[in-house]
Parts: structure tokens; C-alpha cells; sequence
């Protein structure tokens, strides 16, 4: 924990990379699985042996799951001990934060101050979630005291599309075990976003994929980042584990290259005129742009 006690101390680097998951150069990732259904001999028997070790902390019948128990497995590269007291850190955040029920509040009114979108799906089905950090009314949020509420907003959103995913992985046929985010920095702006009391909480998203959701993110983007924040990216990369830098796609305002990038992965339809597509803009809030019925979280015990 000492290592995000000083990430926390480089809050700047908070409006650079708001797009939690969020975070790197382009470094191509090592990892060549496509399901993490797909298990050796040994990774079986590291599963087995690593839900006798957490026993009955798994509280859902989803947790015990061989698709969810690889996962930290593999994170933590297959030292069980380690993925035990992650995963018992990651459970109790769960319980501190009602995450297990978080589906089912709405965070519209505050989203409308932060946009969001995970309406859209890259070439093999993948979600794919859109924050305009750079549009993020931060300052306005901190005065009007929503700070949590925006917290909370953000852990939907990952929710959301850690439990799309989840349900994806119930189906054989599936070939969708990790997501995508784009943030994107356009509009940023000190005066607007320099929100002194918000500067924590953007460090708390910055590890939250890491922490919490391991192994659900196959690539996160972060476009038009302004010089002033590359500077300080360079204090916060040598706190990131190596397995995050590889996913991450970092890009200034050249909309050619990182559209073209984007383009690779996510059809034009299902991409707005900001990201280089064609599809139509959304209200950009988490609840108004979903396309099918709102899932429940499957960490929940039925």
C-alpha cells in the first residue's frame, strides 16, 4: 500500500489520466489467451487449490467460478498467497463500498457534469467505455460537495462493465473476457478542472482496474493529453505494474494517429465524430445510452 500512499502524493498527474484503467505508452501486451476460459493442467490446479484457500470469503456462487478465480490467479502470476490477499483486499473495498448493489443507484444528475458512454462494442464484441475527463466539471462537482457521488458514478461505470463482461463468460460460444476504455483530455483546462479536493479521488481511480478488476482491460486509450500533463505522466509510470503500461495507448492532438489506432479495433459506428467515427452522439451518461437491460452485478449471492 505504500506505493499508492505516494501516487497519491503526485495528484496532478490525477487530470492526465482520469480514464482510470485506466495509463502508458505503446507497449504491445505479452498476453496471446483469448478466454480466460481456456485453462492448462496447471492452471486448473493452481483454480482448485486457490478456491480451497479462500473458502467461504467467496460469498457469491459467480466468485467460485474458474473464470473469475484465474483472473487473480494470473495477476498475480500464480503466486496464491499473493492473489489471496488481493482478492480479500478487493472483497472487503466490495463491502466498504456496496459495490454488490451499485447497479442499482443512478448517478444521471452527476454524470451530466462528467459524460460517460459504454453504449458501444469494438469488432469482436468488446465493450468499450468513453470518458471526456477533459469536459469533467471537477471544480464544479467540489463545490457543490458530489465528491463521492462522483466517486460512486465512476465505480458503476467499471461495474458495469466488468458485470457485461462477466455475463459475456457464461456462454461458451463467448470470446470476450476484457473491455476497452478511451479517455479523452480534449477541453482540459487547469481553471476548470483544478479542483484541489478532487485530486484524491482521481488517484484512487487511477489504481482502480489494477486493484480491483485484474485482467478485464485488453487496451485503454487516452487521447489529446496536454503536453503539460505528459511532464508529470513520468512520475507515475514507475508506480504501475508492467502488466498496466502494456495496455496503455497514450496520444496527443494528432487526431490522425490515434484515430486511426481506435479505427483497428472499434467500427466507425460505433464511434462518435470526436474519436474519428460516424455514430450518432449520445447524452453520454452511463444510463441513458445503454442499449440492453441494466445487469445485475454478478458478484451478488442470488
Amino acid at each position: 500500500m505504500e506505493r499508492y500512499s505516494l501516487l497519491l502524493a503526485y495528484f496532478t498527474v490525477s487530470l492526465t489520466i482520469l480514464s482510470f484503467p485506466f495509463f502508458s505508452h505503446a507497449v504491445q501486451s505479452k498476453r496471446t489467451w483469448k478466454n480466460v476460459g481456456n485453462y492448462t493442467v496447471a492452471e486448473k490446479k493452481s483454480i482448485e487449490k486457490f478456491k480451497n484457500m479462500m473458502g467461504t470469503e467467496l460469498y457469491s456462487d459467480f466468485m467460485r467460478t474458474d473464470q473469475y478465480l484465474i483472473r487473480w490467479i494470473r495477476d498475480q502470476k500464480f503466486n496464491l498467497p499473493d492473489a489471496k490477499l488481493k482478492l480479500l483486499r478487493s472483497l472487503k473495498w466490495r463491502k466498504e463500498n456496496r459495490i454488490d448493489t451499485i447497479l442499482e443507484e443512478d448517478y444521471e444528475k452527476i454524470l451530466r457534469l462528467c459524460p460517460f458512454d459504454l453504449s458501444s462494442r469494438d469488432k469482436i464484441g468488446r465493450p468499450v467505455l468513453t470518458i471526456n475527463f477533459g469536459s469533467c466539471q471537477l471544480r464544479k462537482i467540489g463545490l457543490f460537495g458530489d465528491l463521492n457521488t462522483l466517486r460512486r458514478a465512476l465505480y458503476h461505470a467499471a461495474e458495469e462493465m466488468v458485470t457485461i463482461l462477466n455475463i459475456a463468460q457464461q456462454d461458451e460460444r463467448s470470446n470476450i473476457s476484457d473491455g476497452i476504455t478511451i479517455g479523452d483530455a480534449y477541453g482540459f483546462s487547469l481553471r476548470e478542472q483544478g479542483c484541489i479536493r478532487c485530486f484524491p479521488l482521481i488517484g484512487e481511480l487511477l489504481i482502480l482496474y489494477e486493484e480491483h478488476y485484474p485482467e478485464y482491460l485488453y487496451r485503454a486509450f487516452v487521447i489529446n493529453m496536454p503536453r503539460i500533463a505528459e511532464t508529470v505522466l513520468t512520475f507515475v509510470l514507475p508506480f504501475l505494474s508492467e502488466k498496466t503500461k502494456s495496455i496503455l495507448r497514450i496520444y496527443g492532438y494528432n487526431k490522425a494517429e490515434w484515430s486511426s489506432e481506435l479505427l483497428k479495433l472499434i467500427p466507425a459506428d460505433q464511434l462518435d465524430a470526436q474519436f474519428g467515427g460516424t455514430k450518432k452522439s449520445t447524452n453520454r451518461t452511463i444510463s441513458s445510452t445503454r442499449t440492453t437491460p441494466q445487469p445485475k452485478s454478478l458478484s451478488r449471492q442470488a
